[in-house]
């Protein structure tokens, strides 16, 4: 059972790792794109990628505790 666990955890992790870099790439190609230097693309990926890894891990942690709420009042412990 924890292994099943652990390996839906690795996807979870893998899954926001790969959005977080498809929104880094998009952000440094609108950079490019309006003629930003690309010394400031370049350090700008980096920023960009955190902070939607942040954004994500955090919804996806705010869901799963409003999930863990919503089960405990349709399940009323006697």
């Amino acid at each position: 059972m924890i292994l099943f666990f652990a390996w839906g955890l690795k996807h979870m992790i893998a899954g926001l790792v790969l959005v977080s870099t498809a929104v880094g790439l998009m952000a440094m190609a609108m950079a490019v794109a309006l003629s930003v230097p690309v010394w400031v693309a370049l350090l700008g990926y980096p920023v960009v990628c955190s902070l939607t890894l942040l954004l994500a891990a955090t919804l996806s942690a705010l869901r799963s505790t409003q999930v863990e709420q919503s089960v405990q009042m349709l399940h009323p412990q006697a």
